[in-house]
C-alpha cells in the first residue's frame, strides 16, 4: 500500500509540473500575442493621424500634399488584420487627389497643343489593352534630395508626375507589349536597395510637355503589384527610377 501511495504522490507532482509548463508556454504565448497586438495598434494610431493630415489637405484643395501625405503609410500593413477601415479611406482620398491631378494634366495638355507646340500630347487608348499598368505609384526608395514623388497614369495615357518640391510634370503615355530580359530593376518586396534583373511585360513611352521623351519597362512584382523601371544605374549600384503601385 505504501508503494502505491508513493506512486500516486509522484504521479500528483509530475502532473503538477506539467500543468505549470502548460501554463507557462500559455503566458509566453499570450504575452507574444499581446506585443504584436499592441504594435499594430501603435501602428493603426499612427496611420490614423497621417490619414487624418491627407484628409484635411484633401478638403482645402491641397492635393499633391495630401498625396504626399500618405507616401507616409506602408501599403502592405494596410492588408493586415485591423487596418480595412484605413485601407478604404486611403484610396479613396488617394483616388480624389489623382482625379483632380489627372485634370489638372489634362488641361495643361490641351493648352499646350492650343499654342501650337509640335509635342504630341493627344491622348490615346493603347492602354485598354493593359488596364494593370493605369494607377498611382509611388517612387521606390524614396529619397528628399531626388525629385521624384508620385507617377500618375490615366487609361487615355494621361501622365502626371508629382515632386518633392511640389511642382509636377505632364504628358502623354503609350504602351505595348515587350518581352525583354535582364533590365535592372529593386527587388521591390524586399523594402531595401538590393537589385535584381527582371523580364518585362511590357515598354512604356512617355512624351513630356516639354518634349522629351521617356521609357519605363513594366512588369509584375513577386506580390502581384505593377512595377515600372527605366533601367538605368544611378549613384553607381542603385536604379535611376522605380516606380511601385
Amino acid at each position: 500500500m505504501k508503494k502505491v501511495s508513493v506512486l500516486l504522490g509522484l504521479l500528483a507532482v509530475a502532473t503538477l509540473g506539467l500543468s505549470g509548463c502548460g501554463n507557462s508556454k500559455a503566458s509566453q504565448s499570450s504575452s507574444s500575442s499581446t506585443k504584436v497586438t499592441l504594435k499594430n495598434q501603435d501602428k493603426i494610431s499612427e496611420y490614423e493621424g497621417i490619414i487624418k493630415t491627407a484628409r484635411d489637405f484633401n478638403e482645402n484643395g491641397h492635393y499633391k500634399a495630401s498625396n504626399k501625405a500618405l507616401n507616409g503609410i506602408r501599403i502592405a500593413d494596410l492588408g493586415k488584420k485591423g487596418f480595412s477601415a484605413l485601407k478604404t479611406e486611403y484610396f479613396q482620398i488617394q483616388k480624389s487627389n489623382d482625379a483632380f491631378l489627372l485634370k489638372q494634366g489634362k488641361k495643361q495638355n490641351q493648352a499646350a497643343t492650343s499654342n501650337g507646340s509640335t509635342t504630341n500630347l493627344n491622348t490615346n487608348n493603347s492602354f485598354s489593352s493593359y488596364p494593370k499598368f493605369v494607377g498611382d505609384y509611388t517612387f521606390y526608395n524614396y529619397d528628399p534630395d531626388r525629385l521624384q514623388s508620385d507617377l500618375i497614369i490615366d487609361s487615355d495615357g494621361t501622365v502626371v508626375q508629382e515632386n518633392t518640391d511640389g511642382t509636377s510634370f505632364h504628358g502623354v503615355a503609350t504602351i505595348s507589349s515587350y518581352s525583354q530580359s535582364g533590365i535592372l530593376s529593386y527587388d521591390v518586396t524586399s523594402d531595401t536597395n538590393r537589385t535584381k534583373s527582371i523580364n518585362s511585360n511590357v515598354k512604356i513611352v512617355v512624351t513630356w510637355s516639354n518634349g522629351q521623351n521617356e521609357t519605363y519597362y513594366g512588369y509584375t512584382s513577386y506580390d502581384g503589384g505593377a512595377v515600372l523601371t527605366d533601367g538605368k544605374t544611378y549613384s553607381g549600384d542603385l536604379v535611376n527610377e522605380v516606380w511601385v503601385q
